[in-house]
């Protein structure tokens, strides 16, 4: 790419090597421009200081991930200042989207979680922190993948869009901790205030920032909410109507149809390095048509009726037996024995098996790491395997990563449901919460 420069010319920046078509945003980094390179392919530009910036944006030159735009070209040019060419990420903010259409759904909420959760957890793991999550940086692209934008950022120095900022920001600059809470509160107000999210959020909304779980962690709680599924974009009209109402305003309003809220319900927020999903939903369709055969033993065939289902005592033994096992998983950072815990075709078995690797990679371990599991109720039982409502906690362990030792506390107790599945040998199809479909 030919060196660039910038001039003024008539009150326009101009990029040398980019045609520029004007401003398309605004964000911690200052204006950001559409440009256009020399073989006529769209980017976003945006124009910074050369100061203690130009090592942040390196680092994010390098750092490539599917829930962050990619740095292009980053040139230096006159009087002090840097261009900086990025990915132009094209789709509603999660704010347009929300203003358009209402509130997420559980899966749409999941699905936000984990993308921008892990890409905050890659910035951070490299020093940089973002700042300004907020409805309004975040992209949901065509094919539905959530995009944190605005990463060039102010490295620490930003306040953020009202409403998402943290209390502690009063007195002090952006942090990993902070990044943590806004994207906590992007959540929440972006599912309405489901209760069973509040409730999955935990102490990522805590005031003090000691108490918040890393952007690592807390990329593993969103499991508890069930399988991520699709987000939902409204049509371009929906969509503009939402845009000129919410680009007048500084806070992200109400949608202004709200639907019903999701059914609440307390859900299972366990914390250091649980697996970002624990859902295989076709597990639980299955289970119903069995029991409904079951009902009706003339329609059914003799080899299946000499299983019964399975008893509660057994069903509460196994539970008990398979969440132990998966912590043992954590502690020893041994994927293969994963296929002790999940059934063949879970998504979560090979999202566990990520895990352990990222683990590994960033020489993080647990010390004491356990989940203790109180009341336990067996919902639906057959031969093929049962679904189960229990209370479960995290106990307070110690997390170890490149010889610092952080100790994670005790969370509170909350419900979920646990789906096992397998005739003989049962293994977790899927996790819920309590009251979410």
């Amino acid at each position: 790419m030919a060196a660039a420069s910038v001039g003024d010319v008539g009150g326009e920046p101009v990029i040398r090597g980019y045609e520029v078509s004007g401003p398309v945003g605004f964000g911690a980094s200052g204006t950001t421009l559409g440009v256009r390179g020399q073989d006529g392919r769209p980017w976003v530009a945006s124009i910074v200081r050369r100061d203690a910036r130009l090592g942040r944006l390196r680092l994010l030159r390098d750092l490539h991930h599917p829930h962050l735009p990619a740095i292009h070209d980053m040139v230096e040019v006159g009087d002090g200042e840097a261009a900086v060419v990025m990915d132009l990420v094209v789709g509603p903010s999660l704010a347009t989207l929300v203003n358009a259409r209402s509130w997420l759904r559980g899966p749409e909420v999941v699905t936000v979680w984990r993308a921008i959760a892990d890409a905050l957890a890659a910035m951070h793991q490299r020093g940089l922190v973002h700042g300004d999550v907020s409805p309004a940086n975040i992209i949901i692209g065509p094919d539905g993948r959530p995009v944190l934008i605005d990463v060039v950022g102010h490295g620490g120095a930003e306040r953020g869009h009202t409403g998402y900022v943290p209390p502690e920001l009063d007195d002090g600059d952006a942090t990993t901790a902070s990044d943590v809470w806004s994207l906590a509160r992007t959540l929440s107000w972006a599912s309405g205030e489901d209760r069973g999210v509040l409730a999955a959020l935990g102490d990522a909304l805590a005031d003090a920032p000691a108490r918040r779980p890393s952007a690592r962690d807390f990329a593993t709680w969103a499991f508890v909410l069930g399988t991520p599924g699709n987000i939902d974009v409204p049509g371009a009209a929906s969509l503009a109507g939402a845009q000129l109402r919410a680009g007048a305003r500084q806070t992200v309003l109400t949608p202004s149809r709200p639907r019903p809220r999701l059914r609440g319900g307390l859900v299972w927020p366990l914390v250091a390095a649980l697996t970002a999903v624990l859902g295989v939903i076709g597990g639980f369709a299955l289970l119903s048509a069995t029991a409904a055969a079951e009902a009706r033993p003339e329609a059914t065939p003799r080899a299946i009726r000499a299983f019964p289902p399975v008893p509660a005592d057994r069903a509460e033994a196994v539970t008990r037996e398979l969440l132990a096992r998966r912590d043992r998983v954590l502690v020893e950072r041994e994927a293969t024995a994963l296929v002790s815990v999940y059934a063949p075709d879970a998504e979560a078995g090979r999202t566990d098996a990520a895990l352990v690797a990222g683990m590994l990679a960033e020489d993080t371990a647990f010390t004491g790491y356990g989940t203790e599991v109180g009341s336990f109720e067996l919902v639906e039982s057959s031969y093929r395997g049962f679904v189960a409502r229990l209370e479960v906690r995290q106990l307070e362990h110690v997390r170890v990563t490149r010889g610092a030792a952080v100790t994670v506390p005790a969370q509170q107790s909350h419900c979920a449901e646990v789906e096992v599945r397998g005739g003989p040998d049962l293994r977790i199809a899927a996790v819920r919460g309590c009251g979410i479909p």
